[in-house]
């Protein structure tokens, strides 16, 4: 994070609840001090949660979670308040999740570095469980965040995993997850990454905990102030009306720019084949007037074929018809047709129109008994 947020001063210990994967577990809990030091650990089995924590007195209590319930991504929001960049977000998160986003909690990262905000989404139901699960232990956590964001990030190339309750956690500058050992390897594949230890990932967890990168207690699992009376409550209620009343807008920015994205992957898949089709075309060339070009001299081609192909067939069968000449310029093609009688040249006019063209006398002239036809035939219109 660019602005990370300052330590936890005035906290003297901070009690870190590692939350298992599979209910009914042990868990892992650390008591820390302010300089983000182990002071103790402890493993609370789940039939005797009370008696492990009967003597702590921490100022701060934060719960980690399993990382492999939890989706974590990088989204550009248009808009920084909190009700607006959750709508947004959950049209953005529509495009990446396969079943329906209306069930989601999200939490929203407030600290930014180029303008994407990380976001955590999880099931309502799950969030839930932890809290109850968490009760169990004597904790009310201020802060819960997602196991994995608890890994240092140790520079911009490298990955750091550990192994925790048969999952690998996996952290990086835009990575954080839990899965399944192989499932995991298959995501890192040739990326160089460090493992930590047990040992070293608790002392990992400890230091991150003064300053989690982001906190799930939000929306509508944010703990409740104290409730505000009389003008603050008032001018806190036109604030929030205010805020309604221009979600609308952030939620079509988001959409516009979910379909600009599309658009420009679009036109660069057009770009793409349209460089297969004409390989003489540049790197950095327009591809639209070369394939314009291309296009009317096939489509040129193409009607020269069906025109002439459609007119000696029609002389073909009508009796006594013969083609004493024949050009094509302009998509037209101008002939001299000999027949018996007129009645031969509607004959070919009718063979031509069922054939979506057009015939056009241009001349005539009768010598010795037969008639000679100047014609132009033409794409019907």
């Amino acid at each position: 994070m660019k602005h990370p947020r300052e330590p936890i001063a005035m906290n003297p210990t901070t009690r870190l609840l590692l939350l298992p994967a599979v209910p009914g577990a042990s868990t892992t809990c650390l008591q820390v001090d302010g300089a983000g030091r182990v002071l103790s650990r402890t493993v609370i089995e789940p039939d005797a949660p009370a008696a492990a924590t009967a003597n702590e007195s921490p100022a701060r209590q934060i719960l980690a979670v399993p990382g492999s319930e939890c989706l974590s991504t990088w989204l550009d929001l248009p808009a920084r308040n909190p009700l607006q960049a959750v709508a947004a977000a959950r049209v953005l998160l529509a495009e990446q999740i396969a079943g329906p986003v209306d069930t989601l909690h999200l939490a929203i990262a407030s600290d930014t570095d180029d303008g994407n905000c990380l976001v955590v989404a999880v099931e309502t139901t799950t969030m839930q469980d932890w809290l109850d699960r968490a009760a169990t232990f004597g904790m009310t956590p201020d802060t819960v965040v997602p196991l994995p964001m608890l890994l240092p990030i140790l520079d911009a190339d490298a990955l750091v995993t550990t192994d925790i309750d048969s999952h690998r956690l996996v952290r990086g500058p835009r990575l954080a997850f839990a899965a399944e050992p192989a499932l995991a390897e298959q995501v890192i594949g040739e990326q160089p990454h460090r493992t930590l230890t047990l040992e070293e990932a608790e002392t990992a967890f400890a230091a991150s905990a003064l300053s989690p990168p982001i906190d799930l207690l939000q929306y509508a699992f944010a703990r409740e102030p104290a409730r505000r009376e009389g003008w603050p409550a008032w001018r806190r209620a036109a604030i929030l009306a205010a805020v309604l009343a221009v979600s609308p807008l952030v939620l079509l920015a988001a959409q516009i720019a979910r379909y600009e994205v599309a658009a420009n992957n679009l036109q660069a898949q057009a770009n793409t084949r349209a460089r297969e089709v004409l390989p003489t075309l540049g790197a950095e060339a327009d591809p639209v007037p070369p394939i314009r070009e291309h296009l009317a001299g096939v489509q040129a081609s193409q009607g020269f074929a069906h025109a002439t192909a459609s007119l000696l067939a029609a002389i073909t069968a009508t009796n006594g018809a013969e083609l004493d000449a024949m050009s094509y310029s302009n998509g037209e093609v101008q002939a001299t047709l000999g027949v018996p009688a007129p009645a031969a040249l509607e004959s070919i006019r009718a063979a031509l129109t069922g054939n979506g063209l057009e015939l056009v006398e241009t001349g005539r002239r009768d010598t010795n008994g037969r008639h000679q036809f100047t014609i132009t035939v033409r794409p019907a219109a």
